[in-house]
């Protein structure tokens, strides 16, 4: 396996369960890290657009939104056929994004990234809600909780 592999798996992952827990947040700082570490790799490909501070720009607007949506009445539970979805589209963006930066196969990195999103969905709505239940605290605190360990996940899988 080569050195980089290792890196690029554990920051897809990272950045998959992230998106698990905020579909826009993976795609996000997975933008963030390319715009700050260019790539021609991913230049010359047609996941390009992520390394443009425009998509960077973008990006943020949309995971910051999503922070405050997330605690709004009447939001789609994450585990919903179109949350999935987008779930799983969002993590393997960001997924195929690192890959490809990085010289490796871009449809490794999105797999990874799908996959990671989808069971972190899962694994984080129903902790959530059995940790609202256990504690007797709305749903809108533990969902603040839960935006700051996603963004220290994510904070952390970008550090260089």
């Amino acid at each position: 396996m080569k050195k980089a592999i290792i890196p690029s798996l554990v920051q897809t992952v990272c950045l998959g369960v992230v998106t698990g827990m905020r579909s826009a947040m993976g795609p996000a700082f997975t933008s963030y890290f390319v715009n700050q570490h260019p790539s021609d790799k991913l230049r010359k490909s047609p996941l390009g657009f992520m390394q443009k501070p425009v998509t960077a720009r973008f990006l943020k607007t949309m995971a910051a939104g999503e922070l405050v949506m997330d605690k709004a009445p009447g939001i789609g539970d994450r585990i919903a056929a179109t949350g999935i979805a987008g779930r799983a589209l969002s993590g393997a963006l960001a997924g195929a994004t690192l890959y490809q930066a990085k010289g490796s196969k871009a449809w490794k990195g999105g797999l990874i990234g799908a996959v990671a999103a989808v069971a972190a969905a899962y694994a984080f709505f129903y902790l959530r809600r059995e940790t609202g239940k256990r504690l007797g605290v709305k749903d809108a605190a533990v969902g603040g909780v839960e935006d700051a360990v996603a963004l220290g996940i994510a904070s952390l899988a970008v550090r260089k």
